[in-house]
C-alpha cells in the first residue's frame, strides 16, 4: 500500500493530467438516478467534479492524496476519500452511480455490483492491452482479458459494451467499456 500510495503521487505530481472527464463518463452518466456516486480511482477528480456539477454527492476514492488534494474543496459535493482500493470494501447497496475509469482490481468486482443501489448503473473502462507492447507495458494485473469485462458483470443488466482502440494517456491502448445497471 505505502509503495502504490508513493509511486501514485510521484505521478500526480511529475506530470499534467487530463481535466476533461472521461467520454464514457460523459455519454452514459444521464442514465443513473441522481443521488449517491462513486468515483473508484479517481486520481484528480476529472469525474468527480463532472458528476458533482450534474448533481451527484460524489466519493472521490484514490490511494493518492496528492491526487485528491486537486479536488478537494473544489465543489461542495466531491468528497474525497484516501484509501488503498485493494482492501476497501465497497458499502452495500448505497450508491446510484459507480464509475470506475482506468482503474482494474479484479478484487472488487463483487464489491461493485453489490455496493449499487437498486436500479444503479455502472461505468466502467480500463485496459485490455496496448497493441505492439507485446503484454510488456503492464502486467497482466492492470490489464483485462478479451471479455473479461463482460462476463464479470453479468449479474447486471448490460446496456453498453465495446472493445476497441482508443488514445490514452500511455498511448494507443485496446479498451474494454461497460454500461449495466443493477436489477
Amino acid at each position: 500500500m505505502r509503495e502504490d500510495r508513493i509511486r501514485w503521487n510521484r505521478k500526480y505530481a511529475e506530470r499534467d493530467w487530463p481535466a476533461e472527464p472521461s467520454e464514457i463518463v460523459r455519454r452514459f452518466h444521464r442514465l443513473a438516478e441522481s443521488g449517491l456516486a462513486l468515483d473508484i480511482g479517481a486520481g484528480t477528480g476529472r469525474n468527480a467534479l463532472f458528476l458533482a456539477g450534474r448533481g451527484f454527492d460524489v466519493v472521490a476514492a484514490d490511494i493518492a492524496e496528492d491526487g485528491l488534494r486537486r479536488v478537494a474543496g473544489v465543489h461542495e459535493n466531491v468528497h474525497p476519500l484516501c484509501v488503498d482500493l485493494d482492501v476497501y470494501d465497497i458499502p452495500e447497496g448505497r450508491f446510484q452511480l459507480i464509475v470506475n475509469i482506468m482503474f482494474l482490481s479484479r478484487r472488487l468486482f463483487p464489491h461493485i455490483i453489490h455496493g449499487l443501489a437498486p436500479g444503479g448503473l455502472l461505468i466502467f473502462e480500463t485496459v485490455i492491452d496496448f497493441p505492439g507492447s507485446g503484454g510488456r507495458r503492464h502486467s497482466r494485473d492492470f490489464r483485462l482479458d478479451e471479455n473479461e469485462l463482460l462476463r464479470a458483470f453479468l449479474p447486471l443488466h448490460v446496456l453498453y459494451y465495446e472493445e476497441t482502440e482508443k488514445a490514452t494517456d500511455e498511448g494507443v491502448a485496446r479498451i474494454a467499456a461497460l454500461v449495466a445497471r443493477k436489477k
